[in-house]
């Protein structure tokens, strides 16, 4: 589902506000942002995940965001693996996120490294290759209680931190009006406590 609603052109038949399903047509009709006069025009993506088993994922999705448009890209990832991924996309920052001893990103910690990297996102993406549900949840409690500001940013979640969801009712009211949730079946699943697959 996307809350791109409340972005909608006047005259693209959308209403303010109301999330709609993202489809193929929905994506044709969003323009590619402009070349602006800097990367800081094409705003600022920032990625928290990417386990030590799992820093593919974050690698991904920020590729992904740099192909789309991003002026700025920030890989937030598991210590053990920040030097890799930074050699892999040097066009990306790369904070390091304290892990467990597996690896695993140590969500109560990470969450107080990454408030100067959230306020200043224009999105952020939340999932990709956190590997433990636990410290998923963990790590969004501790992003929820980061501040607003002016300009708060989107805040997308998958994967991992989609399964968090179920734990976290009623204190998901700092994101409401930009929280993006993209479940694959299984994850909408879990999310919905019933099966998404009919």
């Amino acid at each position: 589902m996307s809350t791109r609603g409340e972005a909608a052109t006047p005259g693209s038949g959308r209403e303010p506000g109301r999330p709609e399903p993202v489809t193929p047509t929905l994506l044709r009709d969003w323009p590619l942002p402009g070349g602006g006069s800097g990367k800081d025009d094409r705003g600022s993506v920032l990625v928290i995940g990417g386990a030590r088993m799992t820093p593919g994922a974050a690698l991904l999705a920020g590729v992904a965001a740099l192909r789309s448009g991003a002026g700025r890209l920030t890989l937030a990832v598991a210590e053990s693996v920040a030097v890799q991924l930074a050699v892999a996309v040097p066009e990306a920052g790369v904070l390091r996120l304290p892990e467990t001893a597996s690896g695993t990103v140590k969500g109560s910690s990470a969450a107080a490294v990454l408030v100067s990297a959230v306020e200043a996102a224009d999105a952020v993406l939340i999932g990709p290759g956190l590997d433990d549900k636990d410290e998923a949840t963990a790590l969004l409690r501790g992003l929820l209680k980061v501040p607003a500001g002016n300009q708060p940013p989107a805040i997308i979640l998958e994967a991992f931190a989609l399964g968090s969801l179920p734990d976290l009712t009623g204190e998901l009211g700092p994101w409401a009006g930009r929280l993006i949730r993209t479940p694959n079946v299984t994850e909408a699943g879990i999310v919905l406590g019933r099966d998404a697959g009919h």
